[in-house]
């Protein structure tokens, strides 16, 4: 019968290179979690026939740093034969050699407890993740197409009356969706009424979005 103390290290015990990949992995969600929703934000200020007429943006916010800082207890797995170490390769790092493998196993009480593991044993890892610019900053990318190409393109789509196109039109370019947002609006009295929503993707012209679509 396995060992219980056994099932629970084979369970929290992983190579060192996979606990700092969750790690960093988990920062990584968070703010793209964080991205999705300025995203959003952005798209409802761009659809909206106030807002989107005065060029708002939505606010951005960044996880600026995060520091780690890991008790664990270290084990080296030295590299098996080639047959035996199919499952789970150790690094070769193109030395032409399996190197050896740590694998960490996060200290908390009940590991101390369980096996009886002296704290002053442990060993640190400590580290810190920081955002780097990306290649092209999103905010000033370019349009592919000009806004009187889009004017254009949805032209026939927008509400006439007697040929002629009623209320104000008004053309955003959205550079996080590389899209575009044409709004139809119309006043009545103090309330602005948006007669038409179309979205137009930037690279095709292809409307992705229309409302309403049979106005």
């Amino acid at each position: 019968m396995p060992d219980p103390a056994d099932q629970v290290a084979e369970l929290l015990s992983v190579p060192l290179e996979q606990l700092l990949t969750a790690l960093g992995r988990g920062i990584g969600e968070a703010q793209a979690a964080l991205d999705r929703h300025s995203i959003e934000i952005q798209q409802l200020i761009d659809s909206d026939p106030v807002l989107g007429q005065y060029g708002l943006q939505a606010s951005w916010y960044q996880i600026p740093s995060t520091e780690l800082d890991l008790k664990i207890a270290v084990a080296v797995e030295q590299p098996a034969a080639p047959a035996q170490n199919v499952a789970l390769p150790a690094p070769d790092l193109g030395l032409g050699r399996a190197l050896p493998r740590l694998w960490a196993q996060p200290i908390n009480a009940r590991y101390v407890n369980q096996f009886a593991y002296d704290v002053q044993a442990s060993s640190s890892v400590r580290l810190t993740v920081v955002p780097v610019p990306p290649p092209a900053s999103v905010t000033t990318a370019r349009p592919t197409h000009a806004a009187d190409d889009v004017l254009a393109t949805v032209r026939d789509r927008l509400i006439t009356f007697e040929q002629t196109v009623r209320g104000r039109v008004s053309v955003n370019f959205n550079p996080a969706s590389r899209s575009w947002f044409v709004l139809q609006t119309e006043q009545d009295g103090l309330t602005t009424v948006l007669l038409k929503l179309l979205r137009i993707d930037d690279e095709t012209l292809s409307i992705i979005r229309e409302e309403p679509v049979d106005a």
